[in-house]
């Protein structure tokens, strides 16, 4: 991501393995929205604050080219790694600084990074490389949470996560703008024309370990990690037994809910 949060080669890999991918339903919004603006074949996307490439990757189909930036070497020679679309190249950047040609963007894609910006250094280069009628799409979502057949237990759970892990635990070491994430970028405003907020939900099947190594992805639980390994693991050995005592099965498969949120423009 855009930020030095996520930069190490470790944390790389962890983000990588347990980070979700969007969901079709909202790449499928955004291709729809971008033929109403500019008519097929797209010669070009740019992915901002790509990551180990997820959000680059589902875009290949749609587009002549593809280029995913982030600032963080890591991040970046992860995404080359797995990387198997011809039509996909990965480029380190500095912050607010977009290495694209003026006018020769179709659509230019924020995946869970917008809010680590700054409005007055990014939103003129978004303007700049966009085509005339090129589309901004800016998207990110809310932690995956089970939910099990059973109101009481889907309560629990749900405070464990958000509330006991989240907030109390990891709460101080959040960077602020993660609270810009938990308001589903209700506080973002695009400086574009016609903008349009789109919420999605996905639901998936993941193990408890993976599950674990999804909050292992947490900048939060990085920086715990960073200065105190072992209350760092001894925090997910808890949530996991507690996981385990409210689902009453020792490894339970979790179907996991997560909500999307995204807002879109045009220049």
């Amino acid at each position: 991501m855009t930020s030095t949060l996520f930069a190490g080669a470790k944390h790389a890999q962890i983000y990588a393995k347990y980070r979700p991918s969007p969901p079709k339903s909202l790449i499928k919004s955004i291709i729809e929205y971008l033929k109403l603006k500019r008519d097929p074949p797209f010669k070009k996307a740019i992915d901002v604050g790509c990551g180990s490439g997820q959000s680059t990757v589902v875009l290949s189909p749609y587009f002549e080219t593809v280029i995913g930036l982030d600032i963080s070497e890591a991040q970046i020679e992860c995404a080359k790694k797995f990387n198997s679309s011809r039509n996909i190249e990965y480029k380190v950047t500095t912050k607010g600084n977009l290495p694209i040609a003026s006018s020769s963007a179709d659509l230019v894609t924020f995946s869970q990074s917008l809010h680590w910006f700054k409005g007055e250094e990014i939103y003129p280069e978004i303007e700049r490389i966009l085509q005339p009628n090129g589309v901004i799409a800016a998207y990110g979502y809310w932690i995956p949470i089970p939910k099990l057949n059973d109101q009481d237990k889907n309560m629990e759970i749900n405070h464990l996560i958000t509330q006991y892990l989240h907030e109390d635990k990891l709460g101080h070491y959040w960077d602020r703008e993660r609270y810009i994430v938990q308001g589903y970028y209700s506080k973002i405003d695009l400086p574009f024309k016609n903008t349009q907020r789109l919420n999605f939900q996905q639901k998936f099947e993941s193990t408890l370990q993976d599950y674990m190594g999804y909050f292992s992805s947490w900048s939060s639980y990085q920086k715990l990690l960073k200065k105190d390994p072992p209350a760092a693991e001894q925090l997910l050995d808890e949530i996991e037994k507690k996981i385990i005592k409210i689902t009453g099965e020792e490894k339970p498969t979790l179907s996991l809910f997560t909500d999307f949120f995204m807002i879109m423009g045009h220049t």
